[in-house]
This record gives C-alpha cells, structure tokens and sequence, in this order.
C-alpha cells in the first residue's frame, strides 16, 4: 500500500501550489470581469458626481480600483470586433434575409489559460495586438516575470519598428527632395546650354560684322590720297603735343600751389611744434636737393 502513495518532494509541492495559483488566478479573472460588467452598469445609472460615493460606501472600491474591473470587462469580457469571415457570413446573410444568429458573432473572450494578473499586465498592449500576442504565447506554462518580459521586448520591438519606419520616411522625403533639386538643376543646365548656343549664334552675328567693318575701313583707308593721311598725322601729331604741354602746365601750377601751401603750413606749425616742424622741413629741404640734382 505504502508503493502506491506518491512521495512527497518540494518540487511536487510547488507545481501543485502554482497550479492553485493558476486556477486562482483564473477564478479571479472571471470573478473581475463579471464585476467589471456591473461596475460599468451601474456608473451608466448613476447621476453625475455620485459615482465615486456610490463606490466607497456601496462596494469599498476605490475609483482607481473599479477602473481596473472596468477595464477589464471592456477588455476581456465586452462585445469584440468578429473575424473578417464572420462580418462576411452576417454581411451575406443579411443581404439574402436570413435571420441571423449569435454563433456568426460570437462575443470573442479571453483565452481560457489567462489569470487575473496575466489579463492586467496585458491590459499594457494595444487592443489591436493583445489577442495576438495572447495567441503566440503559451500563458498557462509562463511566470508573471516572463510575460513582463515578453510584454516589454514587445514593446521594444515595437519602438524599434516605429523608428525604422520613421527613418525609412525621412530618407523618402530626403531622395525626393533631392531627386526635385536634381529636376531643377537639370531644367537650369538645359537653360543655360540653350543661353550659351544663343550667345554663340549671337557672338558669331558680331564677329561677322566686326569682320565687315575692318574690310570697310581697309577699303577707305586705301581710298584716301597719301597727302590726306599725311595731314591727319600732323594734325594728330600737333595735338599730342599740346595736349602735353598744358599736362606739364598744369602739373607746375599743381606744384606750385602746393609748394606755397606747404611753406605756409609749416610756418604756422614751427611755433607750436618746432621738433616735428624741423623734421618736415629737412624732408622738405631734402626732396627739393634731390631735385635740383636730378636732370629733368
């Protein structure tokens, strides 16, 4: 008799006190999402402003406490949206007037493995994944620091994924906007090619003239009598030299004046700064030396 007891072991314990644990869990879950039900029932009855009274001397709920059950019931226990294949068999049989029934809309509620402290952590995924992720997951066989664990590498994955995409954007708005300054840049090359040809045409028109103009004058030049050339050389010739000579006039009179005005400066300078006023006037001294000995 005694063979057939099972031997007692730490290890045995333990499975069987996760395993309470576990359906505790599950009893708990079921319990909120009732609760939840009712909680949302009765905030929808009551006048505005007595919720919260209503919870501490009706239940002794904190407000904190019956948001959670609320959420829980939206989450887990409320209507959820239906497979694509179901809408579709409701969509055709309301088209064909069948009457339909609620097994084509099922009302989607959490996996029967899921605890109480498995739904809250996953209240933390968008609604749009949690049944996904609760699907991939094997719930029953995972601690509540693994599925944190999971839940927060999810989430990681997800950043990851939302910075990829953004980057991905950037670099599209970057490429198009760098494939419109090329368009521009190559509409502004193709304007000054068609710029530069019409310069050219335009540069051989007045070299063509140019060319005329030369042959022209060649041709007076040897019209004109050597006695005409020769008077217009002297008549040149006369005028250069008196456009020299009323340079030079002009240059001595330039000097002069500035020469009187010099002297009259420095007089004026000697009494009140006699150092500098012999400083200048040995310069002074000095260039006309320098003169006088220069040939002119």
């Amino acid at each position: 008799m005694d063979d057939l007891l099972t031997e007692r072991t730490p290890l045995l314990i333990a499975t069987e006190i996760n395993t309470i644990k576990q359906q505790t869990g599950k009893i708990l879950l079921a319990s909120a999402i009732e609760v939840g039900r009712r909680l949302r029932e009765a905030k929808e009855l009551l006048p505005y402003g007595e919720w919260t009274e209503w919870l501490e001397e009706s239940v002794s709920y904190t407000e904190r406490t019956a948001q959670n059950l609320m959420r829980i019931f939206d989450a887990y226990g409320s209507q959820q949206i239906p497979p694509a294949g179901a809408v579709s068999r409701k969509a055709g049989a309301l088209n064909s007037g069948s009457p339909t029934s609620e097994d084509q809309v099922q009302k989607q509620g959490p996996p029967p493995n899921l605890n109480y402290t498995q739904a809250l952590l996953l209240l933390g995924v968008p609604e749009e994944e949690r049944f996904q992720l609760m699907e991939e997951l094997d719930l029953e066989s995972m601690t509540t620091r693994e599925l944190e664990k999971a839940i927060q590498e999810r989430r990681q994955a997800a950043v990851e994924r939302d910075q990829a995409l953004q980057e991905n954007a950037e670099l599209q708005k970057t490429v198009e906007e760098r494939d419109s300054r090329v368009t521009h840049l190559t509409k502004e090359v193709d304007g000054l090619k068609k710029k530069a040809e019409e310069l050219n045409q335009a540069k051989a028109k007045e070299e063509a003239k140019v060319e005329k103009l030369n042959m022209d004058l060649e041709s007076k030049k040897q019209s004109t009598s050597a006695k005409a050339i020769d008077r217009m050389s002297r008549n040149l010739d006369a005028a250069y030299h008196k456009a020299k000579a009323n340079r030079i006039a002009f240059l001595y009179e330039s000097m002069e004046r500035n020469f009187r005005e010099l002297r009259h400066e420095l007089k004026e300078f000697a009494a009140k700064e006699p150092e500098t006023y012999e400083v200048y006037r040995d310069k002074v001294m000095d260039f006309l030396t320098k003169g006088m000995k220069e040939k002119l």
